[in-house]
């Protein structure tokens, strides 16, 4: 809790520093002016963007749920893992924390740890894979926009598609017959019996209980393809909210839709970009992305004013809107009884009960 608290901190810092010097510099005066002038209708649109992203995310769980649990009751707290996961990803470096607790909220409202840490890993698979998808198409229809206006733009995307690619790989490893599974838990298990032998004996059969679940739960989604259909069609609908925020901020700020396309493919790329910035909620890296791909489209604007309100909306709202959720998560009673886990009956019209 204490490197959460001091990432926290790293990330308010930053967008600390980016409000003084705002303020003290000689764009202040158009700073003020722009907050004065902005349609403020299309900032609550932006934000309204966000929200139906999150909604739309918790929906995408609940699809990949409901396909391993079949007709088992949806134990919930899709929406709340959900948040807590953004907090998280918020406050951690390479968004590491994000999974973690999603598998935790989960498992506390009900679901087997395995299932769990299973929809976990094809949740981030079709995160991944979606991301991907989008850029590499963005960057096709844009490719002749992007290499015209944006400096040394190959030295930009090619590593970015390369390491979510090796992060796809993986995904896929884990996701196969689990043989990297059953590696990675036996070689974490012999750390343990190392370092902390009267530990071992308490957790192991726990740990191999989980780990049966989490490829059962795999094994069971990857029969089910008309989930992954309903599921990567969520995500696909969850980025295109959050790539849409500076779209509404241009009409809020300069009251035009002008190359709003163009501005959208680049917000596009921009967050693959910065998902491997290696500093808590990517702070940092993502205000001088920006400033590189979605600043330029508001000409009549400083930059700092228009980065200082994409971050607000698109990270800092995470930050208190999931940290308020994982509060809340910490205070729920964990549910009682028997968790729930993957089943392989029901399979046929699960369509039809999934929502």
């Amino acid at each position: 809790m204490k490197k959460v608290i001091i990432n926290l901190l790293i990330a308010l810092a930053v967008g600390g520093i980016l409000i003084a010097v705002m303020f003290t510099n000689q764009s202040a005066d158009d700073a003020i002016r722009i907050l004065k002038s902005i349609e403020y209708i299309y900032i609550l649109i932006a934000f309204s963007c966000v929200v139906i992203m999150w909604l739309t995310g918790s929906v995408a769980m609940r699809v990949i749920k409901k396909g391993m649990i079949g007709k088992q009751k949806d134990p919930g707290g899709n929406l709340l893992a959900l948040m807590s996961h953004e907090f998280f990803c918020a406050v951690t470096p390479f968004s590491s924390g994000g999974q973690p607790a999603l598998v935790y909220v989960l498992t506390k409202k009900g679901l087997d740890a395995g299932t769990a840490a299973s929809l976990a890993i094809i949740r981030s698979f079709i995160y991944q894979v979606s991301e991907l998808s989008l850029s590499v198409i963005g960057f096709l229809f844009l490719r002749k926009y992007l290499l015209q206006h944006v400096p040394h733009f190959h030295a930009i995307f090619i590593p970015a598609v390369i390491i979510c690619s090796i992060i796809v790989g993986l995904f896929l490893a884990f996701l196969g017959k689990g043989k990297l599974a059953n590696k990675t838990v036996t070689f974490v298990m012999s750390l343990i019996k190392k370092f902390f032998p009267k530990k071992h004996e308490k957790v192991e059969k726990t740990v191999y209980e989980s780990l049966s679940s989490f490829k059962e739960g795999v094994r069971i989604f990857k029969t089910r393809p008309w989930f992954w259909v309903f599921a990567i069609m969520f995500q696909m609908v969850e980025f295109i909210c959050i790539y849409m925020v500076p779209v509404f901020m241009l009409r809020a700020i300069e009251g035009t839709f002008n190359n709003a396309l163009s501005l959208l493919v680049c917000t596009c790329i921009c967050s693959i970009v910065i998902s491997y910035v290696p500093t808590p909620g990517t702070a940092g890296g993502a205000e001088g992305f920006a400033m590189l791909l979605i600043t330029p489209f508001f000409v009549s604007s400083p930059a700092l004013p228009v980065i200082l309100i994409w971050r607000l909306l698109t990270y800092y709202s995470k930050i208190l809107f999931g940290g308020i959720s994982f509060m809340f998560a910490l205070k729920t009673k964990g549910a009682d009884g028997k968790k729930i886990k993957a089943k392989t009956k029901d399979l046929i019209n699960q369509a039809d009960s999934m929502m």
